[in-house]
């Protein structure tokens, strides 16, 4: 059992499994979506898997509706540095070894007209060219980044369709809401957690 930000993560037969996927996903700099719904813990999952990395930072995006590929840059200015090499720009983490680019409800962002998201078409650029083009049109490649992702399904209220050029260039988990099975021994779990804090108080 392990305590993030004051909440347990108690591991389940399904967490352990999860948590074995996305360690593979993680040490590979695989791109990845954890896709679940309200309250299914992807988050908490995300921020335990990448705290067992070292030489890793991590920096994250809450994604509104009005996120777009611009914010994502700022993001990585803010935590890389510009080099100039053999194959042009590049960037690269500034502190650590590896930084990881956690977008938060990637699918918020609302489709324009042309029923594009302005943001998925630019994390596609990255996934597949690993790089993006700067306002002066120079490509800047990226080095020891990773981008990562979690979102509710398209059919919850007010989140969109991911098209398939993106998901299918991407390694994707889907959790569900903790089974019966589960759900006993995490209550098990608190409820150790209290009474134990409670003789201790006496």
């Amino acid at each position: 059992k392990v305590f993030l930000s004051g909440y347990p993560l108690i591991k389940t037969s399904s967490t352990k499994y999860n948590l074995h996927i996305l360690k593979m996903w993680l040490e590979n700099n695989e791109p990845f979506i954890v896709v679940g719904p309200e309250g299914a813990g992807k988050s908490l999952l995300i921020t335990y898997a990448t705290s067992q990395l070292r030489s890793c930072q991590i920096t994250t995006l809450n994604c509104t509706s009005q996120t777009s590929s611009t914010n994502i840059i700022q993001k990585l200015l803010q935590s890389c540095t510009m080099n100039n090499t053999s194959r042009g720009k590049c960037l690269r983490p500034r502190d650590c070894q590896k930084l990881i680019v956690y977008l938060k409800d990637m699918n918020l962002p609302k489709p324009d007209k042309y029923n594009t998201i302005q943001l998925i078409a630019f994390l596609q650029n990255i996934v597949a060219y690993e790089g993006f083009y700067d306002e002066n049109l120079e490509f800047v490649y990226l080095e020891r980044i990773q981008i990562i992702a979690s979102m509710n399904p398209s059919s919850a209220v007010g989140r969109y369709e991911i098209t398939t050029r993106f998901t299918g260039n991407v390694r994707m988990l889907f959790l569900d809401y903790p089974n019966n099975e589960d759900m006993n021994l995490i209550y098990n779990q608190y409820l150790k957690a209290i009474l134990s804090s409670e003789n201790l108080g006496k």
